[in-house]
């Protein structure tokens, strides 16, 4: 069986410079990505306009534009509507999860993270299905879902 989900080509929309050399380098070893950077929403969307991608890797916590309005007009556009978005976060799951599942995002990963997470994420979402891992807290009562 071919694995479809080598090979992609991937957008990562980060405000911060030393993600990318990271992600870059990481993505195009484990799954042989092709890893585009965008640094910042608005050269995000761009970039995702003019060459879609299979994955889009989105932060939240931008100057320009929030990752929010960055996934809500990519969703907009005829090109982009389809393509997963993996959110890649400081916030906390229990802040993130109940936005992402309104907005319809793919998934999130929450930073600081685990290659092996982000690499599970990934394949996750480009096989259609969502990754929303569940907060890591010790309490399993009826008040924390």
């Amino acid at each position: 069986m071919m694995d479809k989900s080598r090979n992609c080509q991937v957008l990562v929309i980060d405000d911060m410079p030393e993600m990318e050399e990271m992600l870059r380098l990481f993505l195009a070893h484990e799954r042989d990505d092709c890893v585009l950077y965008a640094r910042g929403g608005l050269e995000g969307l761009e970039m995702a306009e003019q060459n879609p991608p299979q994955l889009i890797i989105l932060d939240l916590m931008m100057p320009d534009l929030h990752g929010y309005e960055v996934f809500k007009r990519l969703k907009v556009m005829p090109k982009l509507s389809n393509v997963p978005v993996l959110l890649l976060t400081v916030l906390p799951p229990q802040m993130v999860y109940p936005e992402a599942q309104r907005l319809g995002i793919s998934g999130y990963v929450c930073k600081p993270f685990e290659f092996d997470e982000l690499l599970l994420a990934r394949d996750t979402v480009l096989r259609g299905e969502k990754y929303y891992p569940l907060p890591k807290h010790k309490s399993t009562g009826p008040l924390d879902r």
